[in-house]
C-alpha cells in the first residue's frame, strides 16, 4: 500500500472538514450580528451564544488547517525489517483474528480512508494504541487498555 496515497486522502477528508468548518463559522457569525439576534434585554444571549459557537467553529478551522500541513510536511520514510515503530509507520495490526491497518501519523488521529479497497486508520503516538506501538517491531505483542477492556495486538508488518 502506498503511504503517499493515504496521506493524500487524509488531506482530502482534512481539506473537506476545513471548508465546512469555515462556512459554518461564517454563517455563525452572521447570526451572532443579524438582527433577529440583537438582545431584547439584558438577560437575552443569543447574540452571545451565536458568537461563541462562531468563535469555536473558527478555533476548528484553524486546528484543520494545522493539521492538514503537518500532513503535508511528513516525511515518509521506509522501515525495514526489525525496524522500530514511529512516526510515518504504516503496521498491520492483528487482534482477535482481524487484520488492522494503521498508519502512525502526528495529528488527525482517528480518522480512516480507504485505499484500494482497504481501510486504514490514523494513529497517532499520543493515542493509547500509538503510545502502545511506538518502537516495536515486526513480531511483537501488545496490550492496550480502552474503555471496552484491554485488547491484545500482535504487529504482523511495519512498512
Amino acid at each position: 500500500m502506498d503511504k503517499h496515497a493515504v496521506i493524500a486522502a487524509l488531506r482530502a477528508r482534512i481539506a473537506e472538514e476545513i471548508a465546512t468548518m469555515t462556512r459554518l463559522a461564517v454563517e455563525a457569525a452572521e447570526a451572532a450580528s443579524h438582527e433577529e439576534n440583537k438582545p431584547e434585554n439584558d438577560k437575552d444571549m443569543r447574540s452571545t451564544e451565536a458568537s461563541y459557537i462562531a468563535r469555536g467553529q473558527a478555533t476548528r478551522a484553524r486546528d484543520l488547517e494545522r493539521s492538514h500541513g503537518l500532513l503535508g510536511a511528513l516525511m515518509l520514510r521506509e522501515f525495514k525489517p526489525g525496524d522500530g515503530i514511529e512516526l510515518s509507520a504504516l503496521v498491520e495490526l492483528k487482534s482477535r483474528g482481524s487484520l488492522i491497518r494503521c498508519l502512525i501519523v502526528p495529528t488527525a488521529g482517528g480518522e480512516r480512508v480507504t485505499i484500494d479497497g482497504v481501510e486504514v486508520q490514523a494513529v497517532t503516538p499520543t493515542s493509547p494504541l500509538g503510545a502502545a506501538l511506538i518502537g516495536l517491531a515486526e513480531g511483537d505483542d501488545v496490550e492496550v487498555r480502552t474503555p471496552q477492556g484491554t485488547k491484545v495486538y500482535e504487529v504482523i508488518s511495519v512498512r
